[in-house]
């Protein structure tokens, strides 16, 4: 699914638009030309239809040479494994907690019981390990073909949340994971990583990113004036309110 030039979605489950397996995130197609990227891997469970996805972007599947992850929670990065299985060339990137918990397949650290219990992840679902190339760093760079994309911290829904931010399309595009969404709504969930005082410092940070295109891990896209959900959640924050969570 074409978002504009350069950016295709090419993974989302129930909780989106039904592309692939219902337990994936979004995961989005950065087409840098000479090289491509993926934003984040679905669960696992729909490699396959994700790669084929990628193939009618016009992108193939040995051009896709990097993985960069938002956070550790596996409807985003569970796909890691079986992508890196498939696409032997794939550098998966992440922040060193999101990189630990990728490489152990810690469940503890991905709250994969929590995530059960809310009905977020099949019953038997288990994690796989993956190594991880490059363990971002707040502000890193990294370069696909043509394009730069920015890291940015964003920790609140999980530690170690990244934010992913470029010029594509001819406006400023931010992957942002499950830090924000349509209408200004955040993710809030009963986990050891989830923090309510991160959260507001990161959506305020974001704030102060002007923002055309916000492109979150779950539900609506905003192709343009992506900028007024992150205001509004950040209004929220800013008088000491805490803005509607998604669940």
């Amino acid at each position: 699914m074409e978002l504009f030039e350069r950016v295709h979605l090419v993974a989302s489950g129930s909780g989106g638009f039904d592309l692939t397996d219902p337990f994936d995130s979004h995961a989005y197609l950065v087409n840098g030309g000479s090289e491509a990227a993926l934003v984040d891997a679905g669960i696992g469970a729909a490699v396959d239809q994700l790669l084929a996805n990628v193939e009618r972007a016009g992108v193939a599947r040995d051009a896709v040479s990097s993985l960069l992850l938002t956070h550790a929670h596996p409807d985003h990065c569970g796909g890691a494994a079986a992508l890196k299985e498939v696409l032997p060339q794939l550098e998966v990137l992440a922040s060193p907690h999101v990189a630990d918990a990728v490489e152990r397949a810690d469940e503890a650290a991905m709250s994969l019981a929590a995530g059960k219990t809310a009905g977020f992840y099949p019953v038997d679902y288990s994690p796989r390990r993956c190594a991880i190339a490059t363990r971002l760093g707040d502000g890193d760079q990294i370069r696909v073909g043509s394009v730069s994309l920015r890291a940015l911290a964003t920790p609140g829904h999980s530690a170690g949340h990244l934010a992913y931010l470029g010029e594509l399309g001819g406006r400023t595009a931010c992957f942002c994971g499950d830090l924000v969404f349509y209408g200004g709504l955040i993710s809030l969930e009963n986990n050891l990583d989830c923090s309510l005082h991160d959260y507001a410092a990161s959506v305020q940070r974001l704030e102060r990113e002007w923002i055309d295109a916000l492109l979150p891990g779950h539900h609506q896209i905003s192709a343009w004036r992506g900028h007024r959900h992150v205001e509004t959640a950040a209004r929220q924050f800013a008088r000491g309110f805490v803005p509607r969570s998604v669940v």
